[in-house]
């Protein structure tokens, strides 16, 4: 009885280890017939330079036309240092000595506090026919002024909102009282803006409604709360090919405390504006 039972056991076994072979070796000749499996793409890490070119029609800045109605180039330049901190360069000129032409030339630091919250130290000058001042003058006398901004996105979040709050801090932006004793104004701007897509045309839209909390005679020109910044962008990206496409806007705004007209002999409240951005990295 034993001795069968060690027989049966044996040819089990042998069975056993034929079947083993037999899998192993269907496996092994799968295993070279099937394809090898792709790398995994690898993505292009993001340039940390940026340059381009704005060229808009005319230029408004928080809702205040600054040149009249010339065509504005605006270069800008930005290098991201790390994933939070970029700075950067920008500025407007109409290439003109005109006496209504605008010159500008723009620093500026921001620093990413979370995926929402953006902090920005901007530093403005200007330099026009009608006010030329020293660069690095922060006097009352001087065409400069530093700018502190908090700048809040929540479309990481999944809501298509927007808000900012920017006040000057340093630079020609005094009030003066009945002694004519000055002080600084700490002229603030806010905004808030809700953006949408429509997917089908390639077409984006924010609206926005921007305003200004100043005194008459500081850097805004406008006494008290005033809403200088209300309206609708358009913009769309043109593709011509796939190595160059256009991005372009077209903008409405309207401006509670009125612009100067072509001629510089009226106000207007509505502007309507334009523009486009050839990116060069």
């Amino acid at each position: 009885m034993k001795t069968n039972l060690i027989t049966k056991t044996k040819l089990n076994m042998k069975k056993v280890v034929t079947i083993l072979a037999l899998m192993l070796t269907s496996t092994l000749t799968f295993a070279q017939d099937a394809p090898a499996a792709a790398a995994p793409a690898t993505e292009e890490p993001a340039s940390k330079l940026a340059i381009g070119v704005d060229v808009v029609y005319p230029y408004l800045w928080r809702g205040f036309k600054l040149n009249a109605n010339k065509v504005a180039f605006q270069p800008y330049l930005s290098y991201a240092f790390t994933d939070k901190l970029t700075v950067g360069v920008w500025g407007t000129t109409n290439l003109s000595n005109d006496i209504k032409s605008y010159n500008e030339f723009d620093w500026y630091a921001s620093y990413q506090v979370s995926p929402v919250v953006k902090l920005m130290l901007s530093d403005y000058y200007y330099d026009t026919p009608l006010a030329r001042g020293s660069y690095f003058n922060y006097d009352e006398t001087s065409t400069q002024a530093i700018d502190f901004s908090v700048l809040l996105d929540f479309s990481e979040k999944g809501v298509p909102i927007d808000f900012q709050w920017n006040t000057l801090i340093a630079g020609n932006d005094f009030k003066y009282d009945s002694n004519d004793k000055k002080s600084r104004n700490f002229s603030s701007y806010t905004e808030i803006g809700y953006s949408q897509s429509i997917e089908s045309a390639g077409i984006n839209l924010r609206f926005f409604a921007g305003a200004v909390i100043s005194n008459v005679n500081a850097y805004y020109l406008t006494d008290g709360f005033k809403f200088t910044n209300v309206g609708l962008n358009v913009s769309k990206e043109i593709k011509f090919s796939e190595s160059f496409s256009l991005p372009v806007f077209v903008k409405y705004t309207y401006n509670d405390n009125g612009n100067l007209n072509k001629n510089w002999d009226g106000t207007v409240k509505s502007v309507v504006s334009g523009g486009m951005t050839f990116t060069i990295k």
